[in-house]
């Protein structure tokens, strides 16, 4: 039931359309019921006059009675004229029905598609307003198979089902009325079998609702294993793993097949045994109808139309029971696709500042966090200070909290304690949109979308001038790049997940992307890990005059990446354990100073070895000038 108000919640906006459809559909199968009616009088009226030669009286049979109002007396000479009335009064009921049907399907259809259109605009909306904890424990594919699989589930059962739920509905208690009108006991003979039925339809909606919720969250897991084996696709062909993929793919799609066979059995149970007791019942109708047409308690006419009120009545019994399976599959649709919308959103409350911008002043007093699939702790009393318009680098091994920070601090989640300050002011107070809009991030994972390289860089402002978007590419070094590879320049459309571009060539449109945004606090998140020395030099010393007079926040690996830093935050296990200039942390002899010699070794090994081959190279030439003198 309560799946059934969440539907009807759905529908909610568009209520009397449904209503005037439900209506016009009731109007259509009142018409339907007419039907057999019509022949009743034709078998009463023409057929029995040829063998007895009397007139027929409807008796108490007051529709019969009224459509006998409409025909001429029966006489030999105009029989063939009675039936050709009878056969214009069907088909004007025939068309009235047609009519009343189509006009209720455009209404019913047309507002479902409506309600469709608002149900997938609101998932979407709510999408974007959920925290990163829920993305971050929900796979991709199970978010789309939600928003479009679920919601087609909800449309197609909307569409077809609730009307024709409410068709049968109305069919099966207008045909029991028009049987109960003329004979009572034939009427409650024709639904012998009914409790059999509804309790046989209960226990089958049960079983089939647990089977069907496992076999889609089984589904779920197949679509978020091809959403992330096609994000991947370049991986697995570089380590040659498809027939690792495709295993994987087969064991999973195995598992979904297990629950489909349990549903197939469950309902090569079920419906069989549905039509051995839809057919009793018919035959049950069949032995009374004949018992009272013998005991002169029916005539051939009504007995005619008995049995096809009685086929009326069960055969909807037992498309109900089809409709109850297939709610069944709608109620776990409706269940998954409210428990997405049922989760808290994120709080957009707070101060927007007046507007005004940032300073710049960051402060991190005793935070503590860790993440809700993870024990222990990633930040461990964090404190640390940031000035306004200072150039600070966070560094670390991987897992000590660098890029944890930035989350933080850009609002994505709250710190379990300990307090944030941004110009004096706790970050709390701050809105989520305000706070987002002042600073800019330049993830070290580059996300692009498939557009253009115009409408990636302007992504934060669309209405931004050329000019303004060919001086943030000019920045990150990427201007010359897209004039001179890319045909269509700036207008060029960059594929997929920006799959056209290197990562190099990513990562600098994210960068003027970024700066384009012009942000009061800039974040760097080893933003030019994928680009060479060369281009890296290029790109820092753009950044200065831009970094200037903003406080920037640069996390990276490569000591050489900053040591230009105004100071450095050495970061290990959640917790600060160092900070100061470049050489005043090589002066300490710390970890800083173990990474630095590290890197410096590793550096030395490389240009030494580069200098080898160079020199090995330069050797072979000579040989070769030198054999081909000979």
């Amino acid at each position: 039931m309560k799946s059934l108000k969440k539907l009807f919640e759905i529908l909610g906006k568009w209520k009397y359309e449904y209503i005037a459809a439900s209506l016009l559909l009731i109007l259509s199968v009142a018409f339907r019921l007419l039907e057999p009616k019509i022949l009743q009088i034709a078998v009463d009226k023409i057929i029995a006059f040829f063998i007895t030669g009397k007139n027929f009286q409807p008796g108490e049979d007051t529709i019969a009675g009224y459509i006998y109002s409409l025909l001429p007396e029966l006489k030999i000479e105009n029989a063939s004229l009675i039936l050709v009335y009878l056969g214009v009064i069907f088909l004007l009921i025939a068309l009235m029905r047609g009519a009343t049907m189509l006009v209720s399907s455009t209404i019913s259809a047309a507002s479902t598609e409506k309600a469709m259109k608002k149900l997938r605009d609101r998932l979407f909306s709510h999408l974007q307003r959920l925290p990163m904890k829920f993305f971050g424990k929900t796979p991709t594919g199970e978010l789309i198979q939600r928003c479009t699989g679920d919601v087609e589930t909800v449309r197609k059962f909307a569409t077809m089902q609730v009307t024709e739920s409410i068709r049968l509905a109305a069919i099966f208690t207008g045909a029991f009325i028009m049987m109960f009108m003329v004979n009572s006991t034939y009427a409650l003979i024709a639904i012998t079998l009914f409790p059999v039925m509804i309790v046989s339809s209960f226990f089958f909606f049960r079983k089939e609702g647990e089977i069907w919720t496992k076999h889609e969250a089984e589904q779920d897991k197949l679509t978020a294993m091809v959403q992330e084996n096609l994000s991947g696709i370049r991986v697995v062909k570089a380590f040659a793993k498809e027939n690792y993929e495709i295993e994987k793919f087969t064991r999973q799609n195995a598992e979904k097949r297990r629950w489909g066979l349990k549903l197939l059995k469950l309902h090569m149970i079920y419906w069989p045994g549905s039509d051995v007791l839809v057919y009793t019942q018919l035959a049950i109708s069949l032995f009374a109808g004949g018992y009272f047409v013998l005991n002169n308690q029916l005539t051939v006419g009504e007995f005619t139309a008995f049995y096809t009120y009685a086929s009326y009545v069960t055969w909807p019994m037992r498309r109900l029971a089809q409709l109850v399976s297939e709610m069944g599959m709608t109620r776990v649709a409706i269940e998954r696709i409210y428990s997405m919308l049922d989760y808290p959103q994120e709080d957009y409350s707070g101060s927007d500042n007046n507007g005004r911008e940032l300073d710049g002043n960051i402060e991190f007093s005793n935070v503590f966090f860790k993440y809700d699939d993870v024990e222990e702790n990633i930040l461990n009393g964090v404190s640390l200070k940031i000035n306004a318009g200072e150039k600070v680098a966070l560094l670390g091994p991987t897992g000590s909290g660098k890029s944890t920070i930035i989350s933080l601090l850009m609002k994505f989640y709250e710190p379990d304690s300990g307090v944030i300050k941004i110009d004096g002011r706790d970050i709390r107070e701050y809105s989520r949109a305000y706070i987002r809009s002042k600073i800019g991030v330049v993830l070290q994972r580059a996300f692009l979308f498939s557009t253009s390289i115009r409408e990636n860089i302007a992504y934060a402002n669309p209405d931004t001038h050329i000019d303004e978007i060919v001086e943030s590419a000019k920045v990150a070094n990427i201007h010359d790049i897209i004039n001179d590879i890319f045909p269509q320049s700036y207008d060029t459309v960059i594929g997929e997940k920006g799959v056209t571009l290197s990562g190099g060539q990513k990562q600098r449109v994210t960068l003027a992307r970024t700066l384009l945004k012009n942000p009061d606090i800039l974040v760097l998140d080893d933003s030019t890990s994928a680009v060479d020395t060369e281009t890296e030099f290029e790109i820092q010393k753009a950044l200065r005059g831009i970094t200037k007079s903003k406080t920037t926040i640069v996390i990276a690996h490569r000591i050489t990446s900053v040591q230009d830093c105004d100071r450095i935050i050495v970061l290990d296990k959640g917790r600060v354990i160092e900070q100061g200039t470049h050489d005043e942390l090589i002066s300490n002899n710390g970890f800083y100073k173990k990474i630095f010699d590290i890197q410096v070794s590793i550096e030395d090994e490389i240009n030494e070895d580069i200098d080898k081959a160079k020199i090995k190279s330069e050797k072979a030439k000579i040989e070769q000038k030198l054999g081909s003198l000979t």
